[in-house]
């Protein structure tokens, strides 16, 4: 009886063995097809390596009917395709995370470049500026200064710079009010560039430059260390 079902058993595994692994190859062929499409060559090349190298044998072995041997093969190229997708996914996501760290330091030196070169060309013209003469006994009259409706950006400008021109608005702090009003032309208000044509409002409320003013010291584009008190 027990030489009986061994007999059995043996005459299952062996049937087994001689049937083609036809679905574990489909599913070795598909993950080692996912990691080629994650770069697993760039991002686990061992593992991607080991699991092409073991598919071959395994095609090979199907080849030759030795079914078992590409059995093992099969599951070993399997195995090692799935640790391949795995690192690479992890490894891509550590490579985008990298690269926006990078972008927001670049972002930050150029801003700090450009508050830099402000405060120096601010510093060279009080160096340049002539004496204010002695006032005369007669009162002279203001001189009023003339409002633009248009600006022209110039190399090195930003929106709170413009704003704080006398002929624009006089107060860094509404540079929201140059952001709103050309929407069509700039997409991210820390990126102008020299030659637009900045349109600039005249008609807005008391209302609305308060809300421009408060939108200016929320945000974080600009730093707020650079506000001016609003002249009157």
């Amino acid at each position: 009886m027990l030489r009986c079902a061994i007999f059995l058993t043996t005459i299952i595994l062996l049937s087994s063995c001689a049937k083609p692994p036809h679905e574990e190859f489909k599913a070795a062929e598909y993950m080692v097809g996912k990691a080629y499409a994650m770069q697993a060559s760039e991002f686990a090349p061992a593992e991607y390596q080991a699991a092409r190298t073991a598919l071959t044998d395994a095609h090979r072995a199907m080849g030759t009917a030795d079914y078992g041997d590409a059995r093992d093969s099969l599951e070993f190229a399997l195995t090692h395709a799935r640790r391949a997708v795995v690192l690479s996914g992890e490894l891509q996501a550590k490579r985008i995370k990298d690269e926006a760290q990078r972008t927001l330091e670049e972002e930050q030196a150029r801003q700090a470049a450009a508050v830099k070169a402000l405060a120096e060309e601010t510093a060279r013209q009080a160096q340049t500026t002539p004496p204010a003469p002695k006032p005369s006994s007669k009162p002279q009259p203001k001189q009023k200064v003339k409002l633009a409706t248009t600006y022209i950006v110039g190399d090195g400008e930003t929106l709170w710079t413009i704003s704080a021109q006398p002929n624009v608005y006089n107060e860094g702090l509404l540079w929201p009010l140059l952001y709103q009003a050309n929407r069509d032309q700039i997409k991210d208000p820390r990126q102008i560039f020299p030659k637009q044509n900045l349109s600039i409002r005249r008609d807005m409320t008391q209302e609305e430059m308060e809300e421009a003013r408060q939108k200016a010291r929320e945000s974080d584009i600009f730093p707020v260390s650079e506000a001016a008190s609003p002249k009157q």
